[in-house]
């Protein structure tokens, strides 16, 4: 089994083609037991206002069961854009954003 991780790089997602593409591909990565979909742990950011706390999290995270890469895909909510972060320690850091 071979992964691809070391080619791939994170990205913000502006389109709606760009997004069914990225999840066509983390969709058919689990499919091949390529990637594994892992439980969201950890929100991307932390904020605080006079009324709560506010955290928002990443709708998806995959590890690499190849090589132990982390990637972090927040799906869109147009006109609000999404993303795709890249962890290649496996190590999920929330303030390098």
């Amino acid at each position: 089994m071979e992964c691809d991780c070391n080619e791939r790089y994170g990205t913000d997602i502006d389109s709606y083609k760009l997004f069914e593409e990225l999840k066509s591909f983390f969709d058919e990565q689990v499919k091949k037991n390529v990637f594994k979909d892992i439980p969201v742990t950890e929100p991307f950011y932390v904020g605080h206002s006079d009324v709560q706390d506010i955290r928002w999290y990443a709708t998806k995270w995959y590890k690499c069961n190849v090589c132990g890469c982390l990637w972090e895909f927040d799906y869109p909510d147009f006109p609000a854009k999404g993303f795709v972060r890249k962890f290649e320690n496996g190590l999920y850091l929330s303030d390098s954003r």
